[in-house]
């Protein structure tokens, strides 16, 4: 049984069954090694003669850059030295756009909008990754006396959570915030089961396959994970859902975006606008059948029988200003914000980030 929120329409979804699932895993060898530097001015269509430097960190959220790598959709459009630089986790990727390392960022929202509420000065070239139902799962094991969402408001539970979007020195509003976006839609969504009895769920921070690993060996009681440590952790533990963390309020929430600074965006017009039209391009073909798995079967070297066992997201092909002014109304509603969450949420005009295409 599906555990949405009372009065969501319910998705046919078969848990026993094999299910259409794609992952990206680690996946440096995808990424085309070409000289250093950053990306230079050109206009739109014109080809940019330095390298322009993608930091992300390899998985199936930002699947549609090693698609347009793949598939030469960069270098159609002009850009034709591209480099996707790989990170272990999201704080890393927005430290190396900040530090020059990088010209663009395939950037978790939570660490996009966190860190827009403090320097004002990045802008959205798109959007990348929205979440559907099922790939952003709070589970338990086969046995657990978790039974149900209400299940989970024992304080003396211990439920992992992934590391992968932390916000590592974060100054939050509240010391009990979610300290990530996939946290904050966990929290929204627990509370509208619960409502304020969610308030003592205490989160324990670590890698996903950790996460996986404790659940096997009961020292956590629950874990929030994405794909593929949903399908691991179903298929080797038997793991049981408790909650769909994307789900009611937070369906269909935006989770991956691609940004850059305001400066470089100034600087480089030709290049932004050389992005946006290969990544739209990459998007449109992510969400053919098999396209995805195809990158991940021979670019990440996973087994066709894996990649096609993964829940996937939706890629969009264009970017809807109302959606993700809801993932900052969620970060405001949980007190993620560094201030005043009203005030700061209500600065956060996403108009005024997003760079029209």
């Amino acid at each position: 049984m599906r555990l949405d929120p009372a009065g969501v329409p319910l998705l046919n979804r078969h848990r026993g069954a094999v299910k259409a699932r794609c992952v990206l895993a680690a996946a440096s060898g995808l990424a085309l090694l070409l000289a250093a530097g950053c990306g230079n001015s050109g206009s739109p269509g014109g080809a940019v003669s330095s390298t322009v430097v993608i930091a992300a960190v390899p998985g199936v959220s930002d699947a549609a850059i090693y698609l347009a790598q793949k598939d030469g959709l960069f270098a159609a459009e002009g850009l034709s030295h591209v480099r996707i630089q790989p990170y272990q986790n999201q704080a890393e990727v927005m430290s190396a756009l900040r530090g020059g390392q990088a010209d663009i960022a395939a950037s978790d929202y939570g660490q996009v909008f966190y860190s827009q509420s403090v320097s004002h000065d990045l802008r959205i070239l798109a959007d990348g990754y929205d979440a559907t139902a099922g790939s952003l799962e709070m589970l338990t094991y086969p046995g657990s006396p978790i039974k149900n969402p209400a299940s989970l408001t024992n304080p003396n539970l211990h439920i992992g959570v992934p590391a992968d979007d932390w916000l590592t020195g974060a100054k939050l509003a509240s010391p009990s915030a979610p300290h990530s976006l996939d946290a904050a839609a966990a929290d929204q969504v627990l509370k509208s089961f619960v409502g304020n009895a969610a308030n003592p769920v205490t989160w324990q921070h670590m890698s996903q396959p950790q996460e996986v690993n404790e659940l096997r060996r009961h020292q956590l009681q629950a874990i929030l994970v994405s794909e593929p440590y949903i399908y691991q952790a179903e298929s080797t533990l038997g793991a049981v859902e408790v909650l769909d963390a994307c789900s009611g309020q937070t369906a269909g929430l935006p989770l991956l975006g691609y940004v850059a600074l305001n400066a470089w965006v100034k600087q480089n017009s030709g290049a932004v606008s050389d992005f946006q039209a290969a990544i739209a391009k990459a998007q449109a073909e992510a969400s053919l059948a098999g396209q995805v798995q195809g990158v991940l079967h021979s670019a990440a070297g996973m087994s066709v029988q894996d990649a096609d066992l993964i829940t996937v997201g939706t890629y969009p092909t264009s970017t809807s200003v109302p959606n993700l002014q809801s993932v900052v109304r969620l970060m405001g509603n949980v007190t993620m914000m560094n201030t005043d969450n009203t005030i700061i949420a209500s600065r956060l005009d996403i108009n005024t980030m997003l760079v029209k295409s």
